[in-house]
């Protein structure tokens, strides 16, 4: 039914003003499942990664290193980390035979102890990825003795507290001289 309001305005006045129960519950599974298609669509797909979900359920894929255009004896290195757990985890630390230590970077922020430090205490929260490249957060493998070549695979073991490591093969890449990693 019309009405006029207060301002010479027509409302819209209903008769039962509310929907029922049924059309709420319709609507809201159609939502759900549009929602759920939408974000199925935007995961992009990648590649397998090379070592299996460990009992947490954390994997690591799409390493790669880069060695330094302007430091012989570093390197960086280049990874995704996920959380397929419904729980949180704690990465306490990333190693390699070929790195004397490894330390974190960001290409465009000052570096400081806490910045060097923050893969032996990252949290990974649970239903999670964490992307670091280039131009972010990445890792520094530093005290190279002996540089690998490009193609080559390098292993890095991830500790997981409380659930083991995770090692995983990072393929080497060539130089770039654009950066100063």
């Amino acid at each position: 039914m019309m009405r006029s309001g207060p301002n010479g305005l027509r409302e819209i006045a209903h008769n039962t003003g509310r929907l029922s129960l049924k059309r709420v519950s319709v609507l809201t599974a159609l939502f759900a499942l549009s929602t759920a298609s939408a974000m199925a669509q935007q995961v992009p797909a990648t590649t397998a990664p090379d070592a299996d979900h460990n009992a947490q359920r954390v994997v690591v894929m799409d390493g790669t290193f880069r060695p330094s255009a302007y430091f012989p004896n570093r390197g960086a290195g280049y990874f995704t980390i996920r959380n397929d757990d419904s729980v949180d985890h704690l990465l306490k630390g990333i190693s390699s035979p070929l790195c004397q230590n490894v330390v974190a970077h960001h290409t465009n922020q000052q570096q400081t102890d806490g910045a060097n430090d923050l893969f032996t205490h990252l949290a990974l929260p649970h239903n999670s990825t964490m992307i670091f490249p280039r131009s972010g957060y990445h890792m520094m493998c530093m005290g190279i003795r002996q540089m690998p070549a490009k193609g080559d695979k390098v292993p890095f073991t991830f500790d997981i507290l409380n659930g083991g490591s995770i090692t995983v093969s990072f393929t080497v890449t060539e130089p770039d001289e654009l950066t100063h990693d």
